[in-house]
C-alpha cells in the first residue's frame, strides 16, 4: 500500500489534470480548508508547485477541491511573499548598521509574524492594515523612508491579494463552500458533485440488497435528467470509517499466496475475508466499540470498491441498461441509460488511473493485454451482469481511457414483466407464445437499447420446460443458471467468433429436436448460421435477435449487404419489431409490430401485419389477425381480461383467412397438427386470460414478485398442465387455473 510523506505534497497526473494530494493522517487539524491550520499548510505548500488543478486532503474522510482556485490563490501568495523578502523594496540603500537593522526588523515583522496570519486567513487584510498603522507612527528620519518604501510595499501586497477574485467571496467559515469541497470516504474514487442546475425530484427508489437509494431529478435549465446515488458508505460513523482506514493502511510486505488478484471474483472474496480479519484485530488493539456484525459489512463494502470500483453500486440498479464513461473522465461525468428515463447524466467524475487499473485487471483475468500496442479490450464481469468495452487513448486525449458498458438485469425478464410495462398486450403475448410452441421461428429486431435480447430471453418460459433449448450467445446476457434452477432444459453455448457459430450449430444438429435461441446476430457468418438453422425448422425452431431498425433494413442487410440468397429470408416465420419512445413520464420500450413473412414472393418480401403499434393510444393493436366484432376485439386486447368469456369469444371469432390478407403460418400449422382453428383461437384467448390474471394478482397485492421468473414458472407449469389435461375445454382449464391461483 502507498504511504505519503506527511511533510510533502505529492502531485500526480490524473488524465489531463495535476492532482495535489496531502496526507493528513499525522496532522491534528481537521483535513479541510475550513480549518485555518489546514489553510496555512496547503497554501504554503501549493505555492511551490508547478501546476495544480485539484487538491485532495487525505484522511479516513477525504476532502476534494476540484478547482484551481486554491492553487491560484497559493501562487499569488507565494509571489507576494517574494516581494516581502526582497530587501531592495524596504529602503533606498542600507547605508549603515542602523538601516540594516531597521530593514531586518521590518522583514522579520512582515515575513515571520504577518505572513503566517495571511496564509491562515488570506481573506482578511487586517494584519497588513494593523502593520501599516503601526509603521505610520514612526518618527524621525526613518519616517520618510518608511512611507516611500515600506508602506508602498504593504500597499502593493494588499493590491496583489485583491487581484485574486475569489478572496472577495471568502469569509472565515465558507472556504469549503467557495472552493466546492466534496467529502467522501477514502476508498471511493473520483469526485461526486450534485447537479449544477435547479432540479425537481421526479423518481426515487431503493437499490437491491439495501445498497442505497437512487434519485432522478429533472434539471429545470437542462433537458437531460440527473441521476444521483445515495450510498450508505457516505454516512458511515467516524469510528467505523477510521477503523477501516487503519486497516487499509496496514503495511504488508507481500501478498499472501492464495490472493488471486487477477481474478475479480476471487479478489472480492479474498479482500472481504482479509479486511474482516484486519478489522477484528484492530478493534481489539484500539478498544473499538464497533459490533462484529458491522465489521463484516465494512469489509464487504471496501472489498466491493477495491474489486469493482464504481461499477459495484451501479450493478445494483436494475433500471440501468448502459453506462458510458467518456474520455477524459476527469472532465466528463459518467452517464447512464435508464430503462425509464433514457439518457441521464451523473455528477460522478471518475479518474483515468482507476479506469486503467480496472482495464488491466480485467485483461489479466482474460489472459490478454491492454496496453499501447493493444489499446482495446472487450471484457465481461458476469458476477455484475456487465459487458465492457474499453479503449485507451481515444480521440485526441492522451493518457486516458473510455469505457462503454452494457448491463443486464440481475434477474431474468419474463413476458408478464413486459406486459406490466405496456410493452405488449396479453393477447399479443399469447399469440407469440402459441406460434413458437408449434415450431415457428422468429427474429426480434430493433435499434440498440430496445430490449431485443431481453425479449428473446422471455420466450424461454413461453416455450416451456419440456422442450430442449440451445442458447447461443457471444456474451453472457441470458440468465442461464436462473432458468436451469427453475427446471428448464438449457444448453449454454458461448460463441467467441461468429465463424464458429455455424460449426456449433452443425454440431448440435445431432442432439435431437430443440429450440435454438441466438442473441445478437451481427456478422454475416452468424446470420448465415441462424438462417440455416431456421431452414431446418421442422425440428429446430429459431428465436434470434437482430440489430436492424426495420423489416426493410433487415432484408437489405441480409440479402444485399451480406449477400445471402433471398430464399434464406423466407425461413423466418415472424419478425417482432421493437422500439423505444421518449415521453413526458420517461422512456418506454414497445413491441411496435408483429409481422409474418410470406413465402410466395420474388424480389421484394411480403408480410402480413398481425399486430401494429397504435402510437396515439400507446398500445399494440391487432390488425390482420382475427376477424369478428370490433368491440370484442378491443376488449380482448386490453390488460384486464377478467370479464372475458373465452369460450363464447372464441365462437364469435375466426382467423382472418390468408386470401383476405391473414396469416398463412397459423392455418398451415393447425392443419399439420390436426388442431381445429377455433380451438387454437380458444387456446390463445385462454392463455391471454391467464397472463392477465397474473398482472391483476400483482396489482392487487402490490407484489411484483408475481411477475418474476420463479412465480411465473410455477404459474405456467400449473396452467400448461391443466391445458394438457382439459383442452379443448378451456372453461374447465380456467376454472382449475383460478383454483390454483387461490391456493398458491
Amino acid at each position: 500500500m502507498r504511504n505519503f510523506d506527511p511533510l510533502k505534497v505529492e502531485v500526480r497526473h490524473s488524465g489531463p489534470l495535476n492532482v495535489a494530494e496531502f496526507d493528513c493522517h499525522n496532522c491534528p487539524a481537521q483535513a479541510t480548508l475550513s480549518d485555518e491550520r489546514c489553510r496555512a499548510c496547503v497554501l504554503e505548500r501549493l505555492g511551490t508547485e508547478g501546476n495544480v488543478d485539484q487538491v485532495i486532503l487525505r484522511r479516513a474522510c477525504c476532502s476534494v477541491y476540484a478547482s484551481r482556485a486554491p492553487y491560484e490563490l497559493a501562487k499569488v501568495l507565494a509571489s507576494l511573499k517574494q516581494l516581502a523578502l526582497d530587501r531592495a523594496l524596504y529602503a533606498a540603500s542600507e547605508k549603515d548598521k542602523n538601516c540594516r537593522a531597521c530593514v531586518d526588523g521590518r522583514i522579520s515583522e512582515l515575513a515571520d509574524k504577518i505572513w503566517p496570519k495571511l496564509l491562515t486567513n488570506p481573506h482578511d487584510p487586517k494584519p497588513l492594515d494593523d502593520l501599516a498603522r503601526k509603521q505610520r507612527k514612526t518618527k524621525g528620519g526613518c519616517a520618510e523612508c518608511m512611507r516611500e518604501y515600506f508602506l508602498k510595499l504593504l500597499g502593493s501586497i494588499k493590491e496583489g491579494m485583491k487581484s485574486v477574485k475569489v478572496l472577495s467571496r471568502l469569509t472565515h467559515k465558507n472556504y469549503d463552500e467557495v472552493f466546492a469541497a466534496r467529502v467522501k470516504p477514502f476508498f471511493i474514487e473520483g469526485v461526486w458533485h450534485p447537479s449544477r442546475y435547479r432540479t425537481r425530484l421526479i423518481d426515487e427508489y431503493a437499490l437491491s440488497g439495501n445498497r442505497g437509494k437512487v434519485r432522478i431529478y429533472q434539471q429545470l435549465d437542462r433537458p437531460v435528467p440527473f441521476y444521483e446515488l445515495d450510498l450508505p458508505e457516505f454516512k458511515l460513523p467516524a469510528e467505523q470509517l477510521e477503523l477501516l482506514d487503519d486497516a487499509f493502511r496496514v503495511e504488508v510486505e507481500g501478498a499472501p499466496g492464495h490472493a488471486k488478484f487477477a481474478y475479480s471474483a476471487r479478489m472480492f472474496g479474498f479482500a472481504e475475508d482479509w479486511y474482516n480479519t484486519l478489522l477484528h484485530v484492530l478493534k481489539g488493539r484500539k478498544g473499538s466499540t464497533v459490533p462484529s456484525s458491522e465489521l463484516r459489512k465494512l469489509s464487504n463494502t471496501i472489498a466491493g470498491w477495491l474489486t469493482y470500483r464504481i461499477l459495484e453500486p451501479l450493478s445494483h440498479d436494475d433500471h440501468i441498461t448502459d453506462i458510458y464513461v467518456a474520455a477524459p473522465p476527469e472532465l466528463q461525468p459518467i452517464s447512464i441509460e435508464h430503462e425509464r428515463w433514457g439518457k441521464c447524466e451523473t455528477g460522478i467524475f471518475w479518474t483515468t488511473p482507476a479506469m486503467l487499473g480496472l482495464g488491466e485487471t480485467l485483461a489479466s483475468r482474460l489472459g490478454v493485454a491492454f496496453d499501447e500496442v493493444r489499446p482495446q479490450l472487450d471484457a465481461e464481469i458476469p458476477e455484475l451482469g456487465m459487458r465492457l468495452f474499453l479503449s485507451r487513448y481515444p480521440a485526441i486525449w492522451a493518457r486516458s481511457v473510455e469505457i462503454s458498458i452494457r448491463k443486464r438485469r440481475s434477474k431474468p425478464w419474463t413476458q408478464p414483466l413486459f406486459l406490466e410495462r405496456g410493452t405488449l398486450t396479453p393477447l399479443a403475448s399469447s399469440l407469440l407464445s402459441n406460434v413458437l410452441r408449434i415450431g415457428s421461428s422468429a427474429f426480434v429486431i430493433g435499434e440498440m437499447g430496445t430490449a431485443k435480447t431481453s425479449q428473446v430471453e422471455t420466450y424461454i418460459p413461453e416455450i416451456g420446460p419440456e422442450q430442449r433449448i440451445v442458447c447461443y450467445q457471444d456474451t453472457e446476457e441470458l440468465h442461464i443458471e436462473d432458468f436451469v434452477a427453475q427446471g428448464y432444459k438449457l444448453a449454454n453455448v458461448r460463441v467467441a467468433d461468429p465463424e464458429q457459430l455455424e460449426r456449433q450449430v452443425n454440431a448440435f444438429l445431432r442432439g435431437g429436436p430443440s429450440y435454438w435461441l441466438i442473441t445478437e446476430v451481427r456478422a454475416a457468418e452468424a446470420v448465415k448460421a441462424a438462417l440455416g438453422a431456421a431452414a431446418r425448422q421442422g425440428s429446430q425452431p429459431v428465436v434470434a435477435s437482430f440489430h436492424a431498425r426495420s423489416k426493410r433494413e433487415m432484408f437489405d442487410l441480409i440479402v444485399h449487404i451480406m449477400g445471402l440468397h433471398e430464399a434464406a429470408y423466407k425461413y423466418i416465420d415472424f419478425i417482432i419489431s421493437t422500439a423505444r419512445f421518449s415521453t413526458p413520464s420517461g422512456t418506454v420500450r414497445r413491441i411496435t409490430e408483429i409481422a409474418e413473412v410470406q413465402k410466395g414472393w420474388e424480389g421484394k418480401p411480403e408480410y402480413v401485419e398481425l399486430f401494429a403499434d397504435d402510437r396515439k393510444r400507446d398500445v399494440l393493436a391487432p390488425k390482420n389477425f382475427l376477424r369478428g366484432d370490433r368491440r370484442l376485439l378491443e376488449k380482448l386486447n386490453s390488460k384486464d381480461l377478467s370479464k372475458v368469456d373465452v369460450t363464447a369469444a372464441s365462437e364469435k371469432l375466426e382467423f382472418l383467412p390468408p386470401g383476405r390478407g391473414g396469416s398463412s403460418v397459423i392455418p398451415a400449422a393447425c392443419k399439420k397438427l390436426a388442431v381445429d382453428e377455433r380451438d387454437f383461437i380458444a387456446a390463445i384467448l385462454a392463455e391471454a386470460r391467464m397472463k392477465s390474471d397474473l398482472l391483476a394478482l400483482a396489482r392487487r397485492g402490490g407484489d411484483a414478485g408475481c411477475l418474476e421468473l420463479p412465480f411465473v414458472s410455477r404459474a405456467y407449469d400449473a396452467y400448461l398442465s391443466l391445458v394438457k389435461q382439459g383442452a379443448p375445454d378451456y372453461e374447465q382449464v380456467l376454472r382449475g387455473w383460478q383454483e390454483w391461483l387461490k391456493s398458491r
